[in-house]
């Protein structure tokens, strides 16, 4: 599961139609190198991977005053498919990369309120499954080992507390309302052209 594809197929689907300069400068603009890893190569490969897959196809060519033409990508129905796929495991499976879940974030207002809860929902049911486990086995893990180990498991405890702290907050707010997802407005952020399409809203 790579945060590159979800963000590359995710600025290609915003933007309609896009080619790898544009797709780049809107990563670099969100700052995706730092909190991502997603390197230049990383982009122009990922292009590259999407469009031999069949998720993206050439959809004309841009005159370009610096040099050569730039190709056009937009996502055909595949890649559409696999966009949904990469945003619903990024939302809801707790033990992915941060990047992932990051990305994830990014382009959630793409699909409907409904669904988006429902799998945070799962996300959450998911991390308090392993804080009950981290607490219930925390004294099993220390015993016979230096004391000094009861340090990292801490670190370990408060990570995951306050990751849990985060989705139930999430949740309250999109509960509450807060952003405009998909189906709610004329043009919700990552949702793209109205052909494209996404699944229908979940009912909570």
């Amino acid at each position: 599961m790579s945060a590159t594809r979800l963000l590359v197929l995710g600025v290609v689907r915003t933007l309609g139609r896009a080619h790898g300069y544009q797709v780049r400068r809107e990563l670099i603009a969100w700052g995706a190198e730092e909190w991502a890893s997603v390197k230049p190569g990383s982009i122009y490969h990922a292009l590259r991977q999407l469009l031999k897959s069949g998720m993206v196809r050439t959809a004309g060519v841009e005159e370009s005053g610096e040099g050569p033409e730039r190709t056009l990508f937009e996502l055909t129905e595949d890649g559409t498919t696999e966009f949904v796929r990469l945003l619903t495991k990024a939302l809801s499976i707790p033990d992915v990369k941060p990047e992932f879940f990051s990305a994830g974030v990014t382009f959630m207002t793409a699909l409907p309120r409904g669904m988006v809860l429902t799998l945070l929902r799962r996300r959450l049911a998911l991390q308090e499954g392993t804080q009950h486990q981290l607490r219930s086995v925390h004294g099993d893990l220390v015993n016979g080992k230096p004391p000094h180990v009861w340090e990292l498991l801490e670190w370990w405890n408060v990570q995951h507390d306050a990751s849990v702290e985060f989705t139930r907050g999430m949740i309250r707010r999109l509960e509450e309302g807060a952003y405009e997802m998909s189906g709610e407005g004329a043009a919700p952020f990552g949702a793209g052209p109205p052909a494209a399409g996404v699944p229908a809203a979940d009912q909570d």
